[in-house]
C-alpha cells in the first residue's frame, strides 16, 4: 500500500473531485452531517477554521485549510475489500499518521497531528485504465477543539503510515512497490526507443501515454524540454529517477545508442595487372585532365514534426496533451461556448476537448466546471476512440462532448411566499 499526503489550497475542488468524480463512493463522513453535498462539506471546513482563526496569536493567517490524501493498496491486497472495510482503512490511516511524532527542522519539540478528531471525507475511485481501486481523504487543518494539524513533512508521515499499516497486515512496502513500478517503467521505455525508427520526442511521450502511463514534460522559457516525469496509479517519478539515459537532455543519444549508423568500409582497389605484348607500343601524349568537382549530395529536409505539445493547466494540475497535427485545427477552429456561459472561453472549450482526446476524463471535466459548466453530459465509462473511428471523427466527437460539458448548470426554484 502506498499513501501520499499534501495540503492543497483549492479545498472546494479537491472535494467535489472526490466525491462527484464518475462511480466515486462515499465512504464515510467523519465528524459531519450524512448526506450532505461537497459544496456543503468544504464551507463546514472552511467555516471552522476562520472561526478558530482568532484564537491564532503567533504566525501568519491559515491559508491552506486542508490535506488531501491518497491511499492506494495494490489489486492483490485490496481484493474483495468491502465498503466497511474501506472505511476502516480510513480511520486506520489516520489513527497511524496521528500517532507519529516528528521534530520538524528548525523546531525543538515533538510535534503531531489530529487528524481523526478533524473533520474528513473519505471517497472511493476506480482508476479509469487499470481499474484498481484507491481512496481520497479530505481532512480539515483545524481540528474539533481549535487546534492546527501540523503539516510539517506531511508526505514523509504519509510513508511511515504505510510501511506501519503494511507491517500489521503483511502487505508489501512502498518502497518495495516502488521499486517494482520504476523498472516496469524503465522497461517500457527502452522497449518504445529500440522500436522508433527516427528520434522524436513527442511520439515517445504518445507511446508512453498509450500505455497508460502519465506523462508530464517540463520547458523553459524558450520551449525548450528539459525534465518530465512519468507515472501510473500514485506512483510517479522524474526521469532521472528511472535512469540517467532516460533524462531529457540523454534521450536522443540513448535512442542512436540503439540505432547506430552502419560504418561503411572502404575497399582499396587492386592495382591493375600490366601483360607484356609484343607488339611495340607507340609514345601516348598525356591528355591534359580537367578538375571535375564533386557533386555533394543533396540534403533532405528534415521532416516536420507530425504531433503538437500543449501544457494545459487544471484546476488538479498540469496536464501535458500530445494532438496530432491532422486534427489540430478541429479544436482549435470548430470551438465554441455555449449560450448562456459566461464564465467560459473558446479557448477553455479547446482545451478540455484535448483533454479528453488525450484520456484525461478528470482533468477535462475539472476544468470543465471550474469554467461555469456541469448542466450538461459527461463522458461515460470506457470513454476513447472505437476501433473504427479515425482521428477526425474523434476529435469532433470530443469537441461535442466538451461543448456539451461548459452548458451552465440550470437553477431549479421553488414557489416562495
Amino acid at each position: 500500500m502506498i499513501m501520499l499526503a499534501k495540503v492543497v489550497p483549492y479545498g472546494g475542488n479537491a472535494v467535489r473531485y472526490a466525491l462527484d468524480k464518475e462511480k466515486a463512493k462515499v465512504v464515510k463522513v467523519n465528524h459531519m452531517p450524512e448526506g450532505i453535498d461537497p459544496t456543503a462539506i468544504w464551507y463546514m471546513m472552511k467555516h471552522h477554521c476562520q472561526l478558530h482563526q482568532q484564537d491564532r496569536t503567533v504566525g501568519r493567517a491559515l491559508e491552506r485549510l486542508m490535506v488531501q490524501f491518497v491511499i492506494s493498496p495494490s489489486k492483490e491486497e485490496a481484493a474483495n475489500f468491502t465498503m466497511k472495510e474501506w472505511a476502516d482503512l480510513q480511520d486506520e490511516s489516520l489513527e497511524t499518521m496521528d500517532s507519529l511524532g516528528l521534530i520538524p527542522k528548525g523546531m525543538e519539540k515533538e510535534v503531531k497531528t489530529n487528524f481523526r478528531n478533524s473533520m474528513n471525507v473519505g471517497g472511493l475511485h476506480s482508476d479509469s485504465k487499470s481499474g484498481t481501486l484507491h481512496l481520497h481523504m479530505d481532512c480539515c487543518r483545524v481540528d474539533l477543539e481549535g487546534n492546527t494539524n501540523d503539516v510539517h513533512d506531511i508526505h514523509r508521515r504519509a510513508m511511515m503510515a504505510a510501511e506501519i499499516i503494511n507491517m500489521r497486515h503483511g502487505w508489501k512496502q512502498p518502497q518495495e512497490i516502488r521499486d517494482m513500478r520504476k523498472k516496469a517503467i524503465a522497461d517500457f521505455c527502452e522497449y518504445t526507443l529500440q522500436k522508433m525508427q527516427e528520434f522524436d520526442v513527442d511520439f515517445y511521450f504518445k507511446m508512453l501515454r498509450m500505455k497508460g502511463y502519465e506523462v508530464t514534460p517540463r520547458y523553459d522559457k524558450s520551449k525548450k524540454l528539459v525534465g518530465y516525469t512519468i507515472g501510473k496509479n500514485a506512483s510517479v517519478f522524474k526521469a532521472s529517477a528511472i535512469g540517467r539515459r532516460f533524462m531529457a537532455s540523454q534521450l536522443e543519444a540513448t535512442w542512436k545508442k540503439f540505432h547506430p549508423e552502419p560504418t561503411q568500409v572502404r575497399v582499396k582497389p587492386a592495382s591493375p595487372t600490366v601483360t607484356p605484348s609484343s607488339r611495340p607500343s607507340r609514345p601516348v601524349t598525356p591528355k591534359p585532365t580537367s578538375t571535375q568537382t564533386k557533386v555533394q549530395p543533396r540534403v533532405q529536409a528534415k521532416p516536420l514534426p507530425s504531433f503538437t505539445s500543449f501544457n494545459i493547466e487544471t484546476p488538479i494540475g498540469n496536464k501535458a496533451v500530445v494532438i496530432p497535427n491532422s486534427v489540430k485545427d478541429i479544436f482549435l477552429k470548430e470551438a465554441q461556448v455555449p449560450e448562456g456561459n459566461d464564465t467560459a472561453t473558446v479557448e477553455n472549450v479547446a482545451r478540455t476537448a484535448m483533454l479528453l482526446f488525450a484520456g484525461y476524463i478528470d482533468a477535462a471535466t475539472s476544468l470543465s466546471e471550474s469554467c461555469g459548466g456541469g448542466g450538461g453530459s459527461v463522458p461515460e465509462s470506457g470513454w476513447g476512440k472505437k476501433d473504427d473511428e479515425d482521428e477526425r471523427a474523434f476529435a469532433r466527437r470530443c469537441l461535442l462532448m466538451a461543448h456539451s460539458m461548459y452548458k451552465p448548470k440550470t437553477v431549479k426554484r421553488g414557489f416562495h411566499r
